[in-house]
């Protein structure tokens, strides 16, 4: 998985839907799951599977 880094400006956050920042919550959701597998939580297959599953309905 591509390494990506979202920064915060100091500004208000803004509203986050799905339509218009699909990229940051496909990645904030993939390091969720990555950090599940780190904590033993989940194992490398289920990860895939979930991550699959993630793309698979965008």
């Amino acid at each position: 998985m591509k390494h990506r880094e979202f920064v915060f400006i100091g500004e208000n956050a803004p509203i986050i839907n799905e339509k218009e920042n699909a990229e940051f919550l496909l990645q904030f959701q993939k390091a969720i799951l990555c950090s599940l597998e780190k904590r033993k939580l989940l194992t490398p297959e289920q990860k895939e599977r979930c991550i699959k599953e993630l793309t698979r309905t965008r």
